[in-house]
């Protein structure tokens, strides 16, 4: 079923991005030179996009730069421009007249405006008109590179923009699909095993990957439209992604310490504390979640050292769904790490980096959650292959070894059972008799066989009306519940049918023969079962004595 669901799920979303990759792109111009740049007092002239990035430094909060650029592209299509803007207002005019604006509320009530793309309609008489960009910074820094701009087609606006991230999309869209799945999966599989409560840490982590991976190429903006909400989402789901790891750590770290393991859940605690907090703050319009990052790189290295050597035991001495483990957690640090020298080490345009960051990390945690699940999956077939071992062992050790019913071993334990849930119950005492004549007479081999025959005798007649043990030698004991004393002795009289039948077309040598003892719950004050199988036991000894006088 699992392999079917995600086989069903890579299929819709390659078929998806299949739609995407074969769909018309339309023309694209990009508007490389000519640029002219306005902060504050000063005016630069004819600038390219690469210088623009020198002239964009060391921006404050409300801070404005304008970029005007003359609309000079000939075609006849209606076009759409687009524009990435980070964490800032935007205001586009064609001749100095407003037909776009975003995020200026949010700089007045001092809040995120957020980062993402924002496509404009340009009036159809467009060709010769100035076109100014003005940007304007809702934090510190929040501008320190040259904005992503291009003139786009508007009929094929939103494909283009598609196409360039289709294997983001693609691995967005199917790490939720994958994280939903294992979730839904928890919920049912957690009343039967606890142990696959992982499961439920791989698919929020997958989830949270997945909204992390679609907002990052700001494709989700695409189905809401809001700018501000995709950077928020791609913050918050960045921040939780350490929650799963630290979990899934602690329990792959089979041979950690105990300190250690309280180390692992003491970071696993401060990693969700941090989301937390961040969240409520976030939703209080207290600190907006992109000023939370500074503190969230700050605790990614000692997070970092958490997960790499606290716990972790030799490669020689891990077991495969370890090494899993460690191997996604290598790679998945590996990429980590590039994003964390692009946020902090490079100063380039917006295009480079984020093409970089586009490609390179939505498919490396794909790679990564499928890797640790694989590791799980391994774990749990383990556990399975023991769990099976464990299931025959004990079968083994409450079994009767030579008639195949239950041992007194389980006998106690269903005494324990009766006296734990009250429930009335009766008990039917068997003894072979003449068995001592059988072995004297025959060899104990037919002896053998002769408690072998009414163990199937016995185990025919009361079949599925309760439960069968061999006390020891020729004794037996039957135990059921919501019976009379009445229902056992109409079960005695059909065992002694089936004796005489057997006897008869089996041509044994001998009669079979067994002495009985009934008694109920009911019968004896206390209740408690030993009572119940004493009485039992000596009303079938007073049948012996009996049976003996009318054949002596």
């Amino acid at each position: 079923m699992t392999g079917c669901f995600l086989t069903a799920a890579v299929l819709v979303c390659l078929f998806f991005a299949a739609l995407i990759l074969h769909a018309g792109q339309g023309e694209v111009f990009d508007l490389p030179g000519g640029w002219e740049v306005k902060r504050g007092d000063r005016t630069f002239e004819n600038v390219t996009v690469d210088e623009m990035t020198d002239l964009l430094d060391n921006f404050e909060w409300n801070e404005t730069v304008r970029m005007s650029h003359p609309l000079n592209v000939q075609t006849h299509d209606p076009l759409t421009l687009r524009v990435y803007a980070r964490l800032s207002a935007i205001r586009v005019m064609v001749d100095n007249k407003q037909i776009y604006s975003y995020g200026y509320a949010n700089i007045n009530s001092h809040s995120m405006a957020g980062s993402g793309y924002h496509f404009i309609l340009l009036p159809t008489s467009y060709y010769g008109k100035k076109l100014t960009i003005e940007m304007t910074a809702s934090e510190k820094d929040a501008i320190n590179a040259a904005p992503e701009i291009c003139i786009t087609s508007a009929e094929f606006a939103i494909i283009s923009f598609a196409k360039e991230r289709v294997f983001s999309i693609f691995s967005g869209i199917l790490l939720m699909f994958v994280g939903i799945f294992l979730v839904l999966l928890l919920m049912i599989a957690i009343f039967m095993d606890y142990r696959f409560l992982p499961l439920g840490a791989i698919g929020l982590f997958s989830i949270a990957s997945g909204i992390w991976c679609l907002s990052t190429v700001k494709a989700l903006q695409i189905f809401s439209g809001d700018v501000t909400l995709n950077s928020i989402l791609e913050y918050l789901s960045m921040y939780f992604l350490p929650v799963p790891v630290l979990f899934l750590s602690r329990h792959f770290r089979h041979s950690a310490s105990p300190r250690a393991k309280k180390i692992i859940s003491a970071a696993t605690v401060v990693s969700g504390i941090f989301f937390v907090a961040a969240f409520i703050l976030q939703a209080a319009n207290i600190v907006d979640v992109s000023n939370s990052v500074v503190v969230f790189h700050f605790l990614l290295p000692p997070l970092t050292f958490v997960l790499f050597f606290v716990g972790n035991s030799k490669w020689k001495r891990m077991n495969p769904s370890e090494k899993m483990f460690q191997t996604g957690l290598i790679f998945m640090a590996s990429v980590a790490l590039l994003e964390y020298v692009i946020y902090y080490c490079f100063d380039l345009v917006y295009s480079f980096s984020a093409r970089l960051i586009n490609m390179v990390i939505p498919v490396s945690t794909l790679i990564y959650v499928v890797i640790i699940l694989i590791g799980f999956l391994m774990e749990i077939y383990d556990m399975r292959l023991k769990d099976t071992e464990k299931d025959r062992l004990k079968r083994l050790a409450h079994k009767d070894q030579m008639t195949g019913l239950m041992n007194r071993g389980m006998c106690e334990e269903r005494f324990r059972e009766l006296r734990e849930s009250g429930e009335p119950f009766a008990m039917m005492n068997m003894d072979l008799n003449g068995l001592k004549l059988v072995n004297d007479s025959f060899g104990h081999l037919m002896g053998d066989q002769y408690i072998l025959t009414f163990a199937d005798i016995i185990g025919k007649a009361l079949r599925d009306e309760g439960k069968i043990y061999r006390m020891g030698g020729d004794e037996f004991l039957y135990i059921a519940t919501g019976k009379t004393e009445d229902d056992l002795w109409n079960k005695v009289k059909f065992i002694r049918r089936l004796e005489k039948i057997v006897a008869r077309d089996e041509k044994i040598p001998f009669s079979i023969d067994a002495s009985f003892g009934i008694a109920t719950s009911l019968e004896v004050e206390s209740g408690d079962p030993e009572d119940v199988y004493i009485l039992a036991d000596k009303r079938m000894y007073q049948m012996k004595k009996n049976l003996k006088k009318e054949r002596a």
